[in-house]
């Protein structure tokens, strides 16, 4: 009988440490979430129809959780856009706490604080290519990328990305899971760049996996998200330090130590380019390229309307000199092969 009570003793005892710690987690949780509700948008930003949300008519609209975050940058949008360009998990990063995502999210991502030219070509970047968050093929499709204005991704099982290696995002008792995910500029009077991120996520009908998406997803996104745009605007301001903690964490522990081993012994990562032929989206809606009514008129913004009257031009000459460049070296390697089939007749 003293065995026995000492049994369940001891089983209470790491019952009432687990449900303490079940509580202090998602307290903390909590927390997080509302240092991270500090960059959410106004009332007026949030009620606005974004590009990518008529991807989640189709779902009960109740059961949808979106945030939406906005940050005033003192640049003008060609400074800013260039920075969501090259985002992606095997390019400069998601420019969020690299070391929550590494630690937490397991997810073997590093940041670039800086503009690297091969992601700025105009082939670096197309509507069908795969936004990866890590090597292991976790990730979104690129489903609208309008130059300066916005970019917007989606993961979807019923329309699963075309990256080999790449899947849609799900889990086990998810009997749909589905998100849309955009980045968009608005330019400014004064040089300035009103920055939003818009995300949406429909997850499932079980309302226990509802709870745990809304407090792994919903919460814990909203503060990442914060740093997103502190971050986003620190780089493109000019303003944002390699930190030396993440400096010690990378000579540590090296860029991709949580990638499964079988990831890092088969592929680098998915092979993003594959959906450029035929979006996933296109089942849905063409992908698009431009889009006139982006910012929106009616908008609570006091935008600069020549903004892209003056940018588009200049825009068309910087892609037409990085095409350029990258004809030349084209024409300069199908020299050289000549020169290397010339020389087998002598």
């Amino acid at each position: 009988m003293e065995v026995l009570t000492t049994i369940l003793t001891v089983i209470g005892i790491i019952l009432l440490v687990i449900i303490a710690l079940a509580i202090c987690m998602l307290i903390g949780v909590h927390c997080f979430y509302l240092w991270g509700k500090k960059c959410y948008a106004t009332p007026e930003e949030c009620a606005l129809a974004y590009p990518g949300d008529e991807l989640m008519d189709r779902f009960d609209q109740s059961k949808i959780e979106t945030v939406t975050a906005a940050i005033t940058i003192d640049k003008p949008v060609e400074d800013v856009y260039p920075w969501i360009y090259q985002w992606g998990g095997t390019k400069s990063g998601s420019l969020s706490s690299e070391v929550l995502e590494r630690v937490l999210g397991r997810m073997s991502i590093f940041n670039r604080y800086e503009l690297c030219e091969e992601w700025q070509m105009p082939d670096s970047f197309m509507p069908g290519d795969f936004m990866d968050w890590d090597r292991s093929g976790m990730g979104s499709e690129a489903t609208d990328v309008v130059a300066d204005k916005y970019i917007m991704s989606f993961s979807d099982m019923k329309h699963p990305p075309r990256a080999r290696g790449a899947y849609a995002i799900a889990g086990g008792d998810c009997d749909d899971m589905n998100f849309i995910w955009g980045w968009y500029f608005v330019p400014l009077e004064g040089g300035k760049t009103r920055f939003l991120c818009h995300w949406k996520y429909y997850g499932t009908q079980s309302g226990a996996t509802r709870f745990a998406l809304r407090n792994s997803i919903l919460k814990c996104g909203t503060a990442m998200q914060r740093w997103q745009m502190e971050y986003t605007k620190k780089c493109a301001e000019g303003t944002m330090p390699v930190h030396k903690h993440v400096k010690r964490y990378r000579k540590i522990f090296g860029q991709y130590h949580y990638a499964p081993d079988e990831v890092q012994e088969s592929f680098d990562c998915p092979q993003i380019r594959d959906g450029r032929e035929n979006p996933a989206v296109n089942e849905v809606r063409p992908a698009r390229m431009a889009d006139p009514a982006w910012p929106p008129a009616d908008g609570p913004w006091a935008i600069d309307r020549e903004y892209y009257r003056e940018r588009i031009p200049r825009a068309i000459a910087e892609i037409e000199e990085k095409a350029a460049k990258q004809q030349h070296a084209a024409e300069l390697k199908i020299a050289a092969l000549k020169e290397e089939l010339a020389a087998l007749d002598e």
